[in-house]
């Protein structure tokens, strides 16, 4: 029997679409319908408090009688399934291939290369994602700071501590391949099929170990607290030959791809130093803002999500302000924590994350402020870096504002807006601490002015997002990386031939889903110059923000 693709099905949330009910929207017996599977899912909250989940399925059944249903639904032919796609062909000639940094960019290119049999050294500066775990509980209750291994540095990248968001911002045929490689590894079902995405924290860590067995199983070469101190050229003027490490170890290596992130701040140094071509990239800074989740879901669903069986509600809102600065919320996490993730001693920096339930009974989200290049020409250092030197300025502000023991200065939203006094805050999640603080220590005056206009304008479409109890948490800086490592249509570095850059840090990401299809796209251009081959058509786009 012939397999179809039912759109449009629409049912009171928590319910999903049974046999009987689909069987009775085509008109036909349930015993007509067999394998009913679900492949797209969305919440309709437009008519609130009424919820309603929207579904796509596909299901087997006999040829339908004359006469489609009606719209909303849409009946027909599912596509054909999709088969197990390989990353990349084998490579038949014998090359070495390092790969420095083990976020999202990192492993795809990893994974990729592995699987099509090129000799792989993986370099990570941090831990693997067990031991960094222990680090970064340990830190955050006691404020104990490992500088390579952290929420920034170790198996995993930046985004092991996040919500495992899978949205993207962009379109692109590969989004699919990455789901389901994601899948594959251990990510929860519901990445197949959710409008919104997200594998969650905890079970991050059971993805990142289940790859790592697969890289070793493919020959691949893991190291960690591996940290690359330098670059090694064949001759002054050379390509690249090898890597060499901070312990004065040297890794000879035909490519290195440098899936760096936006925090390895001392690399970024050292390749400029090599004269690496890079450029300054537009930014954003701000703030992270938590509400306790209840008030996010009456705002947004007219009840409590947990009321209701749906997972809280999320947000995401863009302003442009009177002082021309764009301000806008980013990576939303319902039930979720504002974390300490500093990656340099004497500096706070926050984000957000999530579990896979969603369960903290807290939202936040960034909340930032587009930077302009007036705001850090006066800072030291060479002109490409002036904008990493005012992101550490602000961080070490926030650092001595929280008393300097990684605690965070915050102050509730009511107390930003009316100018007082900061007074006690309300139960929050951030550790170690927070401290009622106001931010001018923090951040020049035009990035308050443009968050009190933002926020005084976002509760204007969504009315109760200014409350007593919502908290700014300072500071969210890492929002983007502030530079970007120039690089050809073949994906290399234009100054040194065999270097690689790729992902969130090089500047051509802006998430989980982009970092990964980057570094597809890089591995791709990496097997074709061992091989000989022309370059891959690029289809990469620069990015200035992150996507989801």
């Amino acid at each position: 029997m012939p397999r179809y693709r039912l759109s449009g099905v629409r049912v009171r949330a928590p319910k999903a679409p049974d046999e009987a009910l689909v069987a009775r929207l085509l008109g036909l017996s349930p015993d007509a319908i067999s394998e009913l599977a679900v492949v797209r899912r969305s919440l309709d909250a437009r008519k609130r408090p009424d919820l309603v989940y929207e579904y796509a399925v596909e299901l087997t059944i006999p040829v339908p009688a004359e006469g489609l249903p009606e719209p909303p639904l849409t009946l027909e032919l599912a596509p054909p399934p999709r088969a197990a796609e390989l990353l990349l062909p084998p490579l038949e000639r014998k090359a070495r291939v390092a790969v420095v940094g083990t976020g999202p960019a990192g492993l795809f290119a990893a994974l990729a290369l592995a699987d099509a049999g090129v000799s792989l050294v993986v370099l990570e500066r941090g831990d693997a994602a067990e031991e960094r775990y222990r680090k970064v509980m340990r830190f955050w209750k006691s404020g104990d700071f490992d500088p390579d291994s952290n929420v920034q540095f170790g198996e995993g990248g930046a985004g092991t501590f996040s919500d495992g968001k899978l949205t993207c911002g962009k379109r692109h045929d590969k989004i699919a391949v990455v789901l389901e490689t994601l899948h594959r590894f251990g990510a929860p079902d519901t990445i197949l099929y959710d409008g919104k995405p997200h594998i969650g924290t905890d079970r991050l860590v059971v993805v990142l170990r289940n790859i790592r067995r697969h890289l070793l199983d493919h020959g691949a070469e893991l190291r960690y607290r591996a940290k690359v101190a330098d670059v090694l050229r064949d001759g002054e003027e050379g390509p690249l030959r090898g890597l060499l490490l901070e312990g004065g170890e040297e890794v000879p290596c035909d490519a290195a791809i440098f899936a760096l992130g936006h925090s390895a701040r001392d690399t970024v140094e050292r390749l400029l130093a090599r004269g690496v071509a890079m450029s300054a990239k537009a930014f954003a800074m701000g703030v992270r803002i938590e509400h306790p989740q209840d008030e996010v879901d009456l705002i947004q669903y007219g009840r409590v999500a947990s009321s209701c069986g749906v997972m809280p509600a999320d947000y995401k809102m863009t302003a442009q302000t009177s002082g021309g600065r764009g301000v806008y919320t980013f990576c939303m996490c319902p039930g979720g924590e504002v974390i300490a993730c500093s990656s340099e001693a004497g500096g706070v920096v926050t984000n957000g994350m999530s579990r896979y339930k969603r369960a903290s009974g807290f939202a936040n989200a960034g909340l930032v402020v587009q930077t302009h290049p007036a705001d850090f020409a006066a800072e030291e250092g060479p002109e490409v870096l002036r904008g990493v030197a005012f992101q550490r300025r602000v961080e070490r502000a926030a650092f001595a504002a929280g008393g300097g023991t990684y605690a965070a200065p915050a102050i509730r939203v009511t107390d930003f807006l009316s100018g007082r006094a900061p007074r006690p805050l309300p139960r929050g999640t951030y550790t170690p601490a927070c401290v009622p603080s106001r931010l001018d220590a923090v951040y020049p005056a035009p990035y308050l002015a443009a968050l009190a206009e933002a926020l005084r304008f976002f509760d204007g479409k969504m009315r109760g997002f200014v409350s007593e109890e919502a908290v700014l948490v300072a500071p969210e800086s890492r929002t983007s990386s502030p530079i970007r490592i120039e690089r050809n249509e073949a994906c290399e570095s234009p100054s040194l031939p065999g270097l690689f850059p790729a992902g969130e840090g090089a500047g051509f990401a802006g998430g989980i889903v982009s970092a990964s299809l980057d570094g597809l796209r890089v591995a791709r251009a990496v097997r074709a110059r061992l091989a000989g081959e022309a370059p891959p058509p690029s289809d990469a786009r620069r990015v200035s923000g992150p996507e989801y």
